[in-house]
């Protein structure tokens, strides 16, 4: 087997992976719907990125980046829908598909390589609201709404596509897939020790927090 080949292979492998990270999340998120700490932000971002990715896909021959995306976006979707937010859903669907529509439209005025760095870009913006959320609007609180294994397959995910952007040399997949290690590993440190610290403490303080903590 070549590089490329396995590589794709890889990438294949990441992509149904990074699908089956947002079930464990929709499912917290219907078990518990008032618990907070998921930003909506964060997976509208998702939705935006994921759909030029998969023009991007689509325009340089990069077979991987379109099942597993058109189906994350599906997913996605539904968690922007689903978790506790100040606009209405209706309004939150409207503005997304808009939203999504006008990106992929500017992708496609770009060129291909130019474009993989724009769904990069998208990408990367998307990372930092669930980042600000965790680590600064939560502070002093205890564990959230994000699902430790969802986090997880996410690392899986993303290792694979890394291994994918090394073999075929794709620097903006590259990009991409550091630095979401890099954000998620913080969000990951960040929830979990809030669990342990949640679990530390004496009844009753901790009963309420501890409602729904696990994934």
């Amino acid at each position: 087997m070549s590089p490329a080949d396995l590589g794709t292979a890889l990438a294949y492998l990441g992509s149904a992976i990074g699908v089956a990270m947002v079930i464990p999340q929709i499912l917290r998120i219907v078990r518990h719907p008032h618990m907070g700490g998921v930003s909506p932000w964060t997976w509208a971002i998702t939705v935006v990125s994921c759909t030029t990715w998969i023009a991007y896909g689509v325009r340089t021959g990069s077979m991987p980046q379109i099942p597993g995306n058109i189906l994350l976006v599906s997913g996605a979707v539904a968690i922007v829908l689903l978790v506790p937010a100040a606009w209405s859903r209706a309004v939150r669907a409207v503005g997304l598909a808009l939203t999504t529509v006008a990106m992929v439209l500017v992708s496609t005025l770009l060129e291909p390589e130019v474009a993989g760095f724009f769904a990069l870009a998208i990408g990367l913006t998307g990372m930092w609201p669930q980042v600000f959320e965790t680590v600064w609007l939560r502070r002093g609180m205890g564990p959230s709404a994000i699902s430790l294994t969802s986090q997880l397959l996410k690392v899986v995910s993303q290792l694979c596509w890394l291994a994918f952007a090394v073999l075929t040399l794709d620097v903006p997949v590259l990009v991409a897939a550091i630095m979401t290690l890099s954000t998620n590993f913080v969000i990951t440190g960040v929830e979990m020790a809030r669990r342990r610290g949640a679990d530390a403490r004496p009844e009753p303080t901790r009963t309420r927090e501890l409602v729904g903590a696990e994934a």
